[in-house]
């Protein structure tokens, strides 16, 4: 590239009007005095007419405001603002800057002159408020969460990978009478006869990841051991690690002890029926064999009589019909040996 050409750039007319961000020079009430293109690009104005116009008036109604109550105080006190967040009125809406300004004093102390820097910031703006956005968006699911969290009939809790307690919710607090995310599936509140069991169990669970389903008594403020359907899951994080457990109780005392219950009338039901058995065995016995007397002397007598009939000299369909008696009773016969046996 030639000398003259980079002379060209450099030259300060050039750097001011060139400059990427928009500057102006105004006076205390306004006024301005001085303004560069980029400025005027932004503002979509021609430069001749901006310097005919007033520095304030180039905000929307709220930045002005706020630029009269507080930045015009701070550059006569100051006598600098740095990153004051205005807005600047164009042909299609707004855009947003961030405002830097040095002032100026006399020999009175009075303000005389105000240069300002004016970045536009429209792209950033426009992320801060889509984070803001998400911000809020992820505050409104937190606290969904959190409500269906507590409002869950069941007990509700997560844990580390390790099993340590993170968070529980309403139940489990009302439940075991806690402030604090706790353990309180430990000593204190699982019944000791299930204690053993319970511990087993976990351990092997979070050593392999398997899911965890049991019914154990756990103890309240009640001072009574209630049946839960305790259940843990694992939730797997991206890289497939277990990140957290998220675990449930479920009261199924009324179930479980009218189960129970059940179990213990259908033993009981059971051992006495056993017992009728073996007490009244020979009873039965004896009961079987003359059943089996009563039944068999007349289908003896019924075998004897085909017999004599077969020793006659009979032809034809008869013959047929003496055979097949003779066939079904026999069957009969046969069939009542085996109940008897």
């Amino acid at each position: 590239m030639k000398t003259d050409q980079v002379e060209r750039y450099l030259q300060k007319d050039f750097l001011y009007d060139e400059l990427l961000c928009g500057f102006v020079s105004f006076s205390p009430d306004g006024k301005i005095l001085s303004i560069n293109k980029t400025m005027a690009t932004w503002l979509d104005t021609d430069l001749a007419d901006l310097k005919e116009r007033n520095f304030k008036t180039l905000m929307t109604k709220s930045s002005m405001l706020y630029y009269n109550m507080v930045v015009a105080q701070l550059l006569h006190v100051n006598q600098s603002v740095n990153e004051i967040s205005l807005k600047f009125l164009a042909k299609d809406g707004f855009f947003d800057v961030l405002l830097n300004a040095q002032s100026y004093k006399n020999d009175q102390g009075d303000v005389f002159l105000i240069n300002a820097t004016i970045q536009k910031i429209s792209e950033r703006k426009r992320y801060e408020n889509e984070l803001l956005y998400e911000k809020r968006h992820a505050e409104t699911e937190r606290r969904k969460f959190e409500f269906l969290f507590n409002a869950a009939p069941n007990h509700i809790w997560t844990t580390d990978p390790e099993g340590k307690i993170l968070t529980i919710n309403q139940r489990v607090k009302d439940y075991f009478n806690l402030e604090q995310p706790t353990d309180p599936f430990g000593l204190m509140g699982i019944w000791p006869a299930d204690l053993k069991k319970y511990l087993n169990r976990w351990k092997l669970c979070l050593s392999t990841g398997k899911i965890f389903e049991r019914h154990i008594r756990l103890l309240g403020v009640s001072g009574s051991p209630e049946w839960f359907l305790i259940r843990a899951e694992p939730f797997y994080n991206d890289e497939g690690a277990i990140e957290m457990w998220f675990c449930s109780g479920t009261n199924i005392n009324k179930q479980k002890l009218l189960e129970l219950a059940t179990q213990a009338d259908l033993k009981s039901s059971l051992s006495s029926a056993y017992k009728t058995l073996d007490e009244n065995e020979e009873l039965f016995v004896s009961i079987a064999m003359n059943h089996s007397h009563m039944v068999r002397k007349p289908l003896a007598n019924i075998l004897g009589l085909v017999k004599l009939m077969e020793m006659e000299n009979v032809n034809g369909d008869l013959k047929t019909l003496m055979e097949l008696l003779l066939e079904s009773t026999q069957e009969l016969d046969s069939m009542i040996k085996k109940l008897n046996h």
